[in-house]
This record gives structure tokens, sequence and C-alpha cells, in this order.
């Protein structure tokens, strides 16, 4: 299996580099030293291709560039050839790799950062550059003849021809990359023929650009014809006014193109002049054209649903947790009053022993003391004593907190194991809707059967940069020798009277859980019922990018 794979690998590698090969080589006999189209397919595969191909890209690019070193080595000599036959990707891609591992260029939706892309364009430029001056300056001719002379107008002309080459179509391939990310596979084809870009493009492209180069020739002046170069730029404008970069992409690459068919001599300067006002105008259009606002790719729309979606549940979590203060807060009031009512029969009595008899003093001390005991069980009801007096819940007070005492006064035995570490780390308001949940589940269980056990399973996770708890309550099923319906009716209004819970059944637990990013699930087996419930942390704790809800 290893030996295939690596097998496969080889060839994918192998094919690779031929492919960039023969591109390369079909781009190179077209383009001229102020217009390099190959420049173009170096700087789009070091962008787009990843990166463990680079080898096959520097062996596929190092085959054309040394076959014509070596049929040209006996004109200018063995160090023109040596600088010649070494591929000017090899320069480039550490350059690229750089950026790569500190900007991101295509981003995962489909999105390209331009300016990040034209730097690396003008530096892989001056490197490639700097490899044609150094191959340039080795020259040597034979029988004596002088060598070329190196001038600035040589060297911008390489500079040039690297650039513009680069924006041709560079820009191109990228938005290509970036629609084919957009539209659905199958799809592409209905998307490609009703595209506005290549119809506005077929229009406001071929026809003008057409028209200015058949002006140009027809004038049959040279002033003439080099107004009708530059001139070709407007219709790009247009484009990018229209469709953002992806237009600029489009239009500055046709544009490219008629203005290097114009030239009739290698070297044109007034073609050069041309070509460097077009690289600005694609350079700065492009740049504009990133900046416009245009339509939201389906990516765009989905990226902002999930974003109000999860402002939604972040508003409902807000809510929840608003709610559990106010009962907080009506618990300590209730408190208040039934300390007072306390304190009110206590004298009450003190005053009336002496006048009444012991049998109705043990009469009345036994009714308050009962009023008592009841509005303590509504004060834990609406919020938990233990949590009062020791600060926000936690999922250790699940073991001996309020759902045990009610398992214990349902008759029922309670064991709580808590599996994890970071249950403690979970925001308040889940530990509150945990406890919620697991007495809403345990009024649940005994609504279908009554119980004799419970067995309560809290599990903390982490993982995607998000923690999450899984509860899972088992019940065991009480035998019907214990009173069957009737015992398990008893037993739920118990609970329910003690957890104060509204006992509507696993949809309520499953909407709780919902809101929390989580679900919930109940099965029957053997034993009894299994109810378990998911939740993820609450979202104004893990995601900060979220706008914030009203406190």
């Amino acid at each position: 299996m290893r030996e295939e794979t690596i097998r496969i690998a080889w060839w994918r590698h192998l094919l690779v580099a031929l492919v960039y090969a023969a591109v390369y080589a079909a781009l190179r006999s077209v383009s001229v030293s102020n217009w390099n189209l190959p420049a173009s397919l170096r700087l789009a595969s070091l962008l787009l291709v990843p990166m463990r191909y680079w080898p096959a890209l520097v062996v596929g690019e190092a085959i054309p560039v040394g076959y014509q070193a070596w049929l040209c080595h006996d004109d200018f000599g063995l160090a023109w050839a040596s600088f010649a036959a070494f591929p000017p990707i090899a320069l480039c891609a550490p350059l690229v790799a750089w950026f790569r591992r500190r900007m991101t260029i295509v981003q995962a939706d489909g999105r390209i950062s331009i300016s990040p892309m034209l730097t690396m364009a003008l530096a892989c430029a001056v490197l490639t550059t700097a490899g044609n001056v150094a191959a340039l300056a080795s020259v040597h001719l034979p029988g004596g003849q002088p060598a070329p002379v190196l001038t600035a107008r040589i060297v911008f002309g390489y500079f040039l021809g690297n650039y513009l080459g680069a924006l041709t179509l560079t820009p191109l391939a990228l938005a290509a990359r970036s629609w084919l990310t957009a539209v659905r596979p199958g799809s592409a084809l209905a998307s490609l023929r009703d595209s506005a870009l290549l119809r506005d493009g077929a229009m406001s492209l071929v026809l003008p650009l057409s028209a200015l180069a058949w002006l140009g020739y027809a004038s049959g002046n040279a002033d003439a014809m080099q107004v009708c170069r530059i001139a070709m730029f407007l219709p790009v404008a247009w484009l990018t006014l229209r469709h953002g970069w992806q237009g600029a992409a489009l239009g500055g690459a046709a544009a490219s193109f008629a203005v290097a068919l114009t030239s009739t001599i290698v070297r044109d300067p007034s073609v050069i002049q041309a070509q460097a006002i077009i690289a600005f105008a694609i350079s700065t259009l492009l740049m504009l054209g990133e900046r416009m606002a245009v339509p939201e790719t389906t990516n765009a729309v989905a990226n902002r649903e999930r974003v109000d979606r999860e402002y939604g549940l972040l508003l409902a979590q807000q809510g929840l947790y608003q709610e559990e203060q106010r009962m907080k807060h009506a618990a300590e009031a209730l408190e208040q009053v039934r300390q007072s009512m306390r304190d009110m029969q206590n004298r009450l009595l003190d005053r009336l022993r002496d006048r009444i008899p012991a049998n109705e003093e043990r009469a009345y001390s036994r009714q308050a003391a009962l009023a008592q005991h009841e509005m303590h069980r509504l004060t834990n009801a609406l919020y938990p004593r233990v949590w009062r007096e020791q600060g926000e819940p936690s999922t250790v007070q699940l073991r001996e907190g309020p759902v045990a005492m009610a398992a214990a006064a349902v008759g029922a035995t309670y064991e709580c194991e808590l599996i994890g570490q970071d249950l403690d780390h979970l925001a308040s308001d889940v530990h509150m809707a945990l406890y919620r949940l697991a007495g809403e589940s345990l009024v649940c269980a005994l609504s279908r059967q009554p119980t004799r056990h419970v067995d309560l399973v809290i599990r903390g996770g982490h993982s995607q940069g998000q923690r999450w708890v899984v509860m899972r309550m088992d019940c065991h099923r009480a035998s019907s020798a214990d009173g069957g319906t009737r015992l398990a009716q008893e037993q739920c209004k118990k609970a329910m009277s003690l957890l104060g819970t509204s006992g509507l059944g696993i949809e309520t637990i499953r909407e709780r859980a919902q809101i929390y990013g989580g679900d919930a699930h109940v099965r029957e087996n053997p034993l009894g019922l299994r109810i378990t419930v998911l939740l993820h942390d609450a979202l104004r704790s893990t995601r900060p990018d979220l706008p914030r809800a009203a406190p």
C-alpha cells in the first residue's frame, strides 16, 4: 500500500511538471522581453498550486528554459547558458512562500486579496529582472564581437515585461478560482452562460479595443496610434466600475493583449510606453475594484445568515440568563419575607403563650412551621439556596444539590458522575441551564414510569474551539408491585413541586438545548428510560466577534 501511494504521488508530480512545461513553452512562444506571459503562469501557479507540488513546478520550468539555453549556448557562451538555464521560479518560490505564510491571498471562501498579489507580482518581477540582467551581462559573442550594452531602457523593458506579463493572466486566474469556489458544481455551465461579467466583457472590450486598434492603423500616424493604445484602458475602467476587481482582471488581460498586438517591431519604444501606462492602470483598477461594493457571493450570504442565527441564539441565551437573575432576586425577596414571617410568628406565640392552652400552642407552632417549610420549598424551587449562599452554580452541586434531594424525596436512589476537565470553565448560564434541564429530565422520566434509581453522568469536553457538555440521565424503572402508574404520578408531582419545573416533556428540553447549540434525545431500554442532552458553551464567552446583547 505504501509503495502504491508513493507511485501515485510520483506520477502526479511528473504530470504537473509536464503540463507546466508545455504551457510555459506555449506562452513563451508568443512573448517578448517587454511582455513576458510566462511570468503570469509562474505567479499564478505559486499562488494556487499546493506547496508540495512546487518542486515539480521548478522541474517543469527548468525543462523549456534549459532546452532553450542549450540551443543558444554556442551563440552566447556557456556563462550565459548557465544563467539562462536557471529557472526563475526557483528565485520567486521562497518569496511567495514567505508571503503565503504571513498573509492569506486566497481566502477559504474564495475571496482574493489583491494588494498582496500586486506586491508579489512586483517583487517577482524584480527578481526575474535581476536574473535576466545577470544573463545578459554574461553574454560572450563568437568571433570577438562586442557584447550588447546593458542600458537602463533594456533593464526597464525586462522589468515591465515581467510585471505586465504577471498582471495579464494572474488576476484572471484568481478571478476564475474565486468564481469556481462560489458556484455550485452542477450549475457551472449555466452560471458561465448567464454571467453578466462575460456578457459585459464581450460588449465593452472586444468592439472598443478592436475599434481603437483599427483607428490607430488606419490613421497611419504614430502619435494617433499611441493615443489609441493609451485609450485602451478606458473600457477596462468601465468594466471595473461594473464588476469590481474581476472586471479589472478580465479587462486588463484584454487590453494587455490588444496593446501587444499593435507592436510591429521588437522593443518598440512607443509600445513600451503604452504598456507602462496600461500596467499602472491595471494595478490601480485592481486595487480600486477590490474596495468597491460588489454583489455578495453565496458564501458571503451564508456567512451573514450564520452570524444572524448565532446572534439570535446569543439573545436567547442572554434572555435565559436574565430570567435566572430575576428568579434569583425574587427568591431572595421571598426569603426575606419568610424570615420576617418567622420572626413575627415567634413574637406572637411568645405573647400568647400564657393565654392559650398548650395544645393550641402546639397546633399554632405546627402550622407556622408548615408555612415556613412551604415558603422555603417555593424559594428553593425558584433559585436553590445553595446557589445563593455559595455563588454561581457549578456541576459539582448536581451531586448533592436540589436534583439529588428531589430524587431522594420521591424514594429513588441517586448517583452522579462528573467526567472531564472543562466542566468548571463553562459559563455560569450553561451551569444554570444544565441544572434546569436535569430537573426537567427527571420530571419527564417520572411522568412516564415509576423510578427506583437515577444515574446521572455529566461529561465535558473541548473541540473545534468550543467547550461542550453532555448530560446522560438513566432512570431505572421500579417494579409494578411498587405502585405502577399511581406511584409515577405521585413521584412526578412531588419532583415538580421541589424543582419548580414546567413538566412539559422532551420537546421543552430539546428547545432549551437548541438555544445552546445542542439537542436532546430520549430512549427506552430494558432497565428504564435514558435522556441525553448536549449543550455548547455560551456564545458570548466564546465568540467575541458577535454583537453584544444589552445587559
